[in-house]
């Protein structure tokens, strides 16, 4: 039997928990089938774990803290830093996520469903807290890469946010549509912008001094080119003048 440290094989007896229950639903993921799965004795679950309902919760919070962790560090990687696009970017590399990792979700929805018909919603309650931190985070990192701010409340958006990638990913995991579910991200996006504040025009738009600045240089370029015209004027006119003068002596009969 291979030696394997507590921590890893807390990791490894979780990540069988996942397979399992996504593959075979929740009923199926006893105690032997999920060491079995992981390959290792009866023994070592409960070294690890005191009951199955404490690796359901294991699994929970290990699963709802990845995607935490991705959804906060994937808003904005896009280059438009409008709020609609940063939003966009972290929905579409959720999607991303979702599509790799179909199992992770179908696990975790049906866990959530799980706690909250055996009365041990706590469980449930703890998984969408997470979600509900993590969205909040999420958006408060739109704030800080646009510079602008929500007119509504964050955690009224934040729930919004949750209610609507979680329609997403039951969706998705009942059709496999990408494409709708990305289509579905973009509405998402557009409508939470909807609740941001307008843009800073101070970076746009130019100051006093700039203003006055280019008042006095398009004043100038008139002024110049009025001097030059006229000048051009007179000068026109003294030609014409002389030519004419030139003409009518040649042609008056009494210089003659």
């Amino acid at each position: 039997m291979r030696r394997i440290p507590p921590a890893q094989r807390r990791d490894e007896l979780i990540a069988a928990a996942t397979r399992v229950i996504a593959r075979d639903g929740l009923t199926a993921a006893t105690t032997r089938a999920i060491v079995a799965e992981a390959g290792m004795p009866l023994g070592a679950f409960h070294y690890i774990f005191d009951s199955r309902d404490d690796l359901l919760t294991a699994v929970i919070d290990t699963n709802t803290e990845e995607q935490k962790f991705l959804v906060f560090t994937s808003v904005g990687t896009d280059q438009d830093r409008s709020v609609k696009a940063v939003l966009r970017a972290g929905l579409d590399a959720y999607i991303d996520w979702l599509v790799a990792n179909p199992h992770r979700e179908l696990a975790l929805a049906e866990l959530a469903l799980y706690a909250s018909r055996t009365g041990t919603a706590e469980a449930a309650r703890t998984q969408y807290d997470v979600y509900y931190r993590s969205a909040k985070e999420s958006l408060r990192r739109v704030t800080e890469l646009t510079g602008q701010s929500w007119t509504a409340p964050v955690e009224q958006l934040a729930r919004y946010l949750v209610a609507i990638v979680d329609g997403m990913t039951s969706t998705w995991l009942a059709d496999r549509d990408t494409e709708a579910a990305r289509s579905l991200a973009g509405f998402a996006a557009a409508s939470l912008a909807g609740h941001a504040s307008a843009p800073d025009k101070a970076a746009t738009e130019p100051s006093d001094d700039e203003s006055d600045d280019i008042r006095i240089r398009i004043h100038l370029d008139i002024d110049l080119d009025l001097d030059l015209d006229l000048d051009c004027d007179d000068n026109n006119s003294r030609n014409n003048t002389g030519h004419n003068t030139g003409n009518n002596t040649e042609q008056d009969p009494r210089a003659h």
